[in-house]
């Protein structure tokens, strides 16, 4: 399938990846600067340094990084007609702006503000106020808190089983120098890459990028590299009990499960197994209105699997009036890795529109795009690979699937215990 995406690539004498994408006939834009830095980066090399930072710190400078010349950077977008947002994810942390004008003088303020750290011991402090609240609102949300507490319970020394946030301690704890030094080694235009889509001329907007980073040097020649500790199969604890305010008990059951050994493989089986676990936990089954009515679990319901090179898991997860039987439903289920034809091919043309609808969501694009340059994969090849993948591919990637590394995680009403 010829998915006809315009997509333009170039590396800068700076180190700097654009990645430039040409819509016709689109009005607006969107342009996205990302660095290769998350949650997962607590542990780096720093040529052949072990270094271990403070967890939630790329989160923290995230925030911290919206400030130039004392001025809010997000006030500075609007009133250049843009709006204007980021995130951090495990994986990798960045910044965006979204516009139907001009797109000449937000991109050099995009440049501008991530390029240059403006901080103080006062913006730092303020910050912190803001992201201890978000901390414990997380950590007052019955779905937010199965999830991470599942996590702690899957992995015992892999960075995942800490929030992208951070611990309380850590937050509360960070300092100047800590996001100085951080910085420093993430945020030099080599480690950098901009994605931008947009029905403007992308000859021209290079041809601008050029000329707006011609002064602008690379400063850092260090190899810098994500550690990972040696993770154990077995899970890190078998089951975890806890109370909130809450009416119903919410339970995850969650697998651990091999990491792929390479990133294709990965998007193969992450789709394989996501693909069955619709056909699993949703309309598709005959067998789920039954288990809606029986009250096994409520409306929030589902399933879902991540696959990478650096962990693998599958979690089951239900608000329910009978944790048990949705454990030994759960159970029961995992026996049968299959999937039927017509099923199949409902889920698998479902994919393909997916797709090809999000090569218009300017968004959900730009951070596909942002992912694979930094893990090294060709975005197209992984698409026409979903869509190339047979029945039979499918069945052989949910064959090894080894169900034996399990954790439970209840969270119960307050009076329950």
């Amino acid at each position: 399938m010829n998915y006809n995406l315009d997509l333009t690539k170039e590396t800068l004498p700076n180190g700097l990846q654009v990645l430039l994408v040409h819509k016709p006939d689109y009005q607006r834009s969107l342009f996205l600067l990302g660095a290769k830095v998350g949650g997962f980066d607590i542990d780096q090399n720093v040529d052949g340094t072990l270094v271990h930072h403070k967890s939630g710190l790329a989160h923290y400078l995230e925030h911290q990084m919206f400030y130039l010349d004392g001025e809010d950077v997000s006030e500075l977008f609007a009133g250049l007609q843009c709006s204007t947002n980021a995130y951090t994810s495990y994986t990798e942390t960045a910044f965006y702006f979204s516009t139907t004008a001009d797109v000449k003088k937000p991109l050099k303020l995009l440049f501008d503000f991530v390029e240059n750290l403006d901080v103080t011991n006062k913006t730092i402090e303020k910050e912190k106020g803001i992201i201890l609240s978000e901390y414990d609102m997380y950590q007052q949300s019955p779905e937010q808190r199965l999830f991470k507490e599942t996590l702690i319970s899957l992995y015992k020394n892999h960075p995942m089983k800490v929030d992208v946030l951070g611990s309380k301690k850590d937050i509360q704890n960070m300092r100047m120098e800590d996001l100085k030094y951080f910085y420093e080694l993430n945020y030099d235009p080599s480690k950098l890459c901009l994605v931008g889509i947009t029905g403007k001329d992308t000859d021209e907007i290079m041809e601008w990028i050029k000329d707006c980073q011609k002064d602008i040097e690379s400063k850092c020649d260090k190899e810098i590299s994500r550690v990972f500790k040696e993770e154990p199969m077995e899970v890190n604890r078998k089951e975890f009990v806890d109370t909130m305010d809450i009416s119903q008990p919410f339970v995850c059951v969650g697998f651990k499960m091999k990491p792929c050994s390479n990133v294709m493989e990965s998007i193969e089986k992450d789709f394989a197994v996501n693909m069955w676990l619709d056909s699993l936990m949703g309309p598709l089954n005959p067998k789920f209105q039954e288990w809606l009515d029986q009250r096994i679990f409520t409306q929030f319901v589902g399933a879902e699997a991540d696959f990478t090179t650096d962990h693998s898991y599958v979690l089951f997860y239900a608000q329910t009036t009978n944790p048990e039987a949705f454990i030994e439903l759960v159970k029961e289920q995992v026996k049968k890795k299959t999937i039927l034809n017509e099923d199949y091919q409902s889920l698998r043309a479902q994919a393909i529109a997916n797709n090809l609808r999000g090569l218009n969501h300017f968004d959900g694009l730009a951070n596909d795009l942002l992912r694979s340059h930094f893990e090294n994969f060709d975005y197209m090849d992984s698409l026409n690979r979903i869509q190339k993948m047979s029945l039979d591919k499918v069945l052989s990637n949910l064959d090894d699937l080894d169900f034996s590394n399990v954790c439970v995680t209840k969270i119960l009403p307050n009076d329950s215990i």
